[in-house]
């Protein structure tokens, strides 16, 4: 429970007496109202932030390629390990000319072979966001 109190003096003014009050709140009530302030000064950042996609313009892609390549490296005392995961290669067009990005497909496997037998027969349909300022700068999924 909160130890909030109300502290009271009495000062003689001009003859008549003022009660007045004072507000006190210990240590971790002033903590808990510090964090409380932080959460909600985050969580507005967090919802009002700009994101660079906001603005961007939306076309369809295709996949052209697809291609394996090493995800990650781990060392260790008894030798290394790599992982894998398949990447796709998406054109996209805007007004008359054609872009090309390489999308991580979402596919992973400690082995080339794990993700080959992963990756899909038919090719997946994908979505490609581009800055029109720029419509070489993009981000597509493909999942």
């Amino acid at each position: 429970m909160s130890t909030r109190r109300l502290e009271t003096s009495e000062i003689k003014l001009h003859g008549a007496r003022v009660k007045r009050g004072k507000w006190t709140l210990d240590l971790g009530g002033w903590a808990r109202f510090a964090a409380a302030c932080i959460l909600v000064a985050t969580l507005f950042a967090l919802l009002h932030r700009n994101a660079p996609e906001a603005n961007w313009s939306l076309v369809q892609g295709t996949v052209l390629d697809t291609r394996i390549v090493a995800d990650h490296a781990l060392q260790a005392k008894w030798g290394g390990q790599i992982t894998w995961k398949a990447e796709y290669r998406v054109a996209y067009s805007v007004t008359i000319r054609e872009y090309e990005v390489w999308v991580d497909s979402g596919i992973q496997g400690e082995t080339e072979a794990d993700v080959k037998l992963v990756l899909p027969q038919s090719r997946p349909s994908c979505r490609v966001q581009y800055d029109p300022k720029r419509p070489e700068v993009s981000v597509a999924d493909c999942r």
